[in-house]
């Protein structure tokens, strides 16, 4: 479902006007974030919808700036979390999108900064969405306080802990492509004709190495980190 604010056909507002369309499938987030959003002087909510498929109805009818979006729409019928950041990114490029989400977990948060511009916890509040506002269409990238703080202590940490920049070797990349694809540990090892202990070994190699503390955080660092293996 999408609500449009203004009509697409009437006249150009001459000012200097920053146009929103906001996504989210919860009504009284979609009010609240509103409400932020036209309190600040030159920015202006031009649609807002409840479903992936109204967010794109509202880009075709509407020349955008911003698009601040949900990025989990339970029972959408289309895919929403990456795929959707994805497809956003690819049909409007020119769009800036801030993900306004309850998840925050890091290794998710990281992913969706590759293709956001912003990021802001529902967890933090919607009050600091007029700061990402401005930083984004400055070009910079905006993630709230309270996750930046997490993000960069988890880089500390992963410091402490030894934890680099160094690559996965080719029988580790190997171990993760299948792992990722649903792959148990013991199957690899039949698939591979390698042992379990090995398997196991080079699978909590390439865990540390990622930074990752779960089998979830595994699969999404893998996929972040773009499988680069070593020579």
């Amino acid at each position: 479902m999408c609500a449009l604010r203004e009509d697409p056909c009437g006249e150009a507002d001459m000012s200097p006007v920053v146009d929103i369309i906001i996504a989210d499938d919860h009504p009284v987030v979609l009010a609240g974030v509103e409400k932020t959003i036209e309190a600040c002087e030159g920015r202006r909510v031009v649609a807002v919808a409840q479903s992936i498929g109204g967010l794109f109805d509202a880009l075709r009818l509407y020349r955008c700036d911003i698009v601040v979006s949900d990025f989990s729409f339970c029972g959408d019928p289309e895919p929403d979390g990456l795929m959707m950041l994805e497809r956003l990114s690819r049909s409007y490029p020119h769009v800036k999108i801030i993900v306004l989400s309850q998840h925050d977990d890091l290794v998710r948060v990281k992913r969706i900064m590759t293709i956001a511009a912003g990021f802001v916890s529902k967890t933090t509040g919607i009050a600091c969405l007029p700061d990402a506002i401005d930083e984004v269409l400055q070009g910079c990238k905006f993630v709230d306080t309270r996750t930046a703080k997490l993000l960069l202590g988890h880089m500390f940490e992963r410091r402490r802990e030894g934890v680099g920049d160094e690559p996965l070797t080719m029988r580790e990349m190997e171990v993760m492509r299948l792992y990722s694809r649903g792959m148990t540990v013991t199957e690899i090892a039949h698939c591979t004709r390698r042992s379990l202990k090995t398997i196991s070994a080079q699978k909590q190699s390439a865990m540390k190495k990622l930074g990752a503390r779960t089998d979830v955080e595994l699969i999404d660092a893998f996929k972040i980190a773009g499988g680069v293996a070593s020579a």
